[in-house]
């Protein structure tokens, strides 16, 4: 009498294989789907708003294909919180700014140029009642070991674009009402979005 193996054949073991494959690369095109959808949302319905570029090391604003950036409302938010640890219960030293780790929002208001000038903090106790007045709106940034982010700090271009994007004064970005913001573009002076081509 012959028995019955319990291993599944070659034959099996290949389809199972495929069709973990497939499973698999569809959820992967739906995870790629869903973060497209949830850009375009985020730049069709989020509120333009620009922020000052400050002067960064000149050795390190271009870099080949992409220049490095930094906010002018950057160092304002960094003042805000050393003022903030400083005045704390316990009397946190302010060295301990240098190895905090946190997510925040901050309220900017806009100048009849769209230009986001730093209001206040938020704390964390008021963003679920927060209200802004016209022209204010949320801007998060990301605190690591003393370093603030905004969005990102750098802006990828083209290779021999590097002389068009030198004009920049201001980052385009799409904020939107969770205060999560977008760069989209380089602004010169003028208020013109910089077009290499």
């Amino acid at each position: 009498m012959r028995s019955v193996g319990l291993k599944p054949t070659a034959q099996a073991s290949s389809k199972l294989n495929l069709l973990l494959a497939i499973v698999g690369l569809i959820v992967v095109l739906v995870a790629v789907n869903l973060g497209i959808k949830k850009y375009e949302i985020h730049l069709a319905t989020a509120e333009k708003v620009l922020l000052p570029l400050a002067p960064v090391d000149p050795r390190s604003l271009m870099q080949g294909d992409y220049m490095a950036l930094n906010y002018a409302i950057s160092e304002q938010i960094m003042a805000a919180i050393e003022k903030q640890l400083a005045t704390t219960e316990d009397q946190q030293p302010i060295e301990s700014l240098y190895s905090l780790s946190q997510d925040g929002l901050v309220v900017i208001k806009k100048d009849t140029q769209g230009v986001g000038h730093f209001v206040r903090l938020v704390s964390p106790s008021e963003e679920d009642q927060l209200s802004l007045a016209k022209e204010e709106l949320l801007l998060a940034y990301r605190l690591r070991q003393g370093q603030l982010k905004i969005a990102t700090n750098a802006f990828f271009f083209q290779e021999g674009q590097a002389a068009a994007f030198e004009q920049a004064k201001y980052g385009l970005f799409r904020v939107n009402d969770k205060g999560d913001p977008l760069l989209t573009d380089m602004v010169n002076g003028d208020f013109e979005v910089i077009d290499p081509e």
